[in-house]
């Protein structure tokens, strides 16, 4: 079998990570792979150990005649059966190139929980080519479908996580040490862009209440986007300069996680959040919006606590009730790893996967 894998990502987000877990896991499998990626793209360089052909492009347009051209010329040099588009942006290509006559088997993933019709070429992208659409939610099969999509096109596979090593008592206190934490000093956190749609504004607002309420703590901020500046001026104006801690998502999480005391993550739109479960799989107490798809990750009361999306008092009320009673979190903490650990590990996503695209081929 002949894969050829299309991801425009310009930046290292949840994609590229579900993109770099596949591309390894398919390696165990019969499956001859190829890669192209964005030119200079974290996911280009992170491939480069798995010893697959990359080839980088700019990837700048849908209508780039340079990238059309150049995956025209690695279809017609590679001869895939199966190309799995990761984005819009490369299915848009990938669907160009089919309309002109070129044959293979064509897999969308849909991460997004944003509406197809406001791309004037949604129905060619997602009705009329793809030979199946992977959801990373159900919550994203449901919004395809009420959109026009037949139902059995869309197959949901959930993001999927290589289990950190559970970090130890040093890993902790590095960590601690590393943001400059007192003895007692509560630390509090998110990964995410810093775009409209992932709630940093709500997060910070609540984080006022909570500060009032639990002066020693601090919000950290990981990510970067747009929204930087406004954010840290938001931050500024409420008087948590000093307590709000900016940082690019850039580092290795694995020394980050380990000085949090609770993750939260305050999305107003959301396809997964599979962050979360990098979270849980690190034994830290969850907290997140009730919105997408991210109730498919966390049980209210059981892995996690869920709150209405947009609402900074209910945000600061729930997490002010979990830092009043750390002791009582360790049964839920676990319940949430043993999850993780069982529904969503990376070998299942990618032998789901992998399962697509045989039926696709008959084989």
């Amino acid at each position: 079998m002949r894969v050829l894998h299309l991801d425009s990502g310009a930046d290292w987000r949840g994609g590229q990570q579900q993109v770099l877990y596949l591309a390894e896991g398919l390696k165990s499998f019969p499956v001859e792979q190829h890669l192209i990626v964005r030119a200079g793209s974290p996911l280009s360089k992170r491939l480069q150990p798995l010893g697959l052909p990359v080839i980088a492009l700019p990837f700048h347009s849908e209508w780039g005649p340079f990238s059309l051209f150049g995956l025209l010329g690695v279809i017609r040099k590679t001869r895939p059966q199966v190309i799995h588009a990761h984005d819009s942006r490369t299915l848009g290509m990938a669907v160009l190139l089919r309309a002109a006559g070129c044959y293979f088997h064509l897999v969308a993933s849909r991460r997004v929980a944003f509406p197809l019709n406001t791309n004037p070429l949604w129905r060619l992208k997602y009705q009329k080519f793809p030979d199946r659409i992977i959801a990373v939610s159900r919550h994203i099969q449901e919004l395809l479908v009420q959109q026009g999509i037949v139902p059995g096109k869309v197959q949901v596979i959930h993001d999927g996580l290589l289990l950190p090593v559970t970090p130890g008592p040093e890993e902790k206190r590095s960590a601690r040490r590393h943001f400059e934490l007192a003895d007692g000093e509560l630390l509090i956190g998110t990964v995410g862009q810093f775009t409209r749609e992932k709630g940093h504004e709500v997060l910070i607002r609540a984080f006022r209440a909570i500060a009032d309420q639990q002066p020693g703590i601090r919000l950290l901020l990981l990510g970067d986007g747009p929204l930087r500046s406004r954010l840290s001026d938001l931050a500024r104006s409420l008087g948590l300069q000093d307590k709000v801690l900016l940082q690019r998502a850039d580092c290795d999480l694995g020394k980050v996680f380990p000085a949090l005391d609770l993750f939260v993550y305050p999305s107003l739109v959301e396809g997964l959040g599979s962050v979360l479960l990098l979270a849980m799989a690190y034994r830290i107490p969850v907290c997140a919006s009730r919105t997408g798809g991210i109730p498919e990750l966390v049980v209210q009361g059981e892995t996690g606590f869920l709150v209405p999306p947009g609402e900074p008092l209910s945000l600061a009320e729930q997490v002010l009730q979990i830092l009043r009673k750390p002791d009582g979190l360790n049964e839920m903490v676990e319940r949430a790893y043993q999850r993780v650990h069982s529904e969503f590990n990376a070998a299942r996503m990618v032998s789901q996967t992998f399962n697509v695209y045989t039926n696709l081929l008959g084989t």
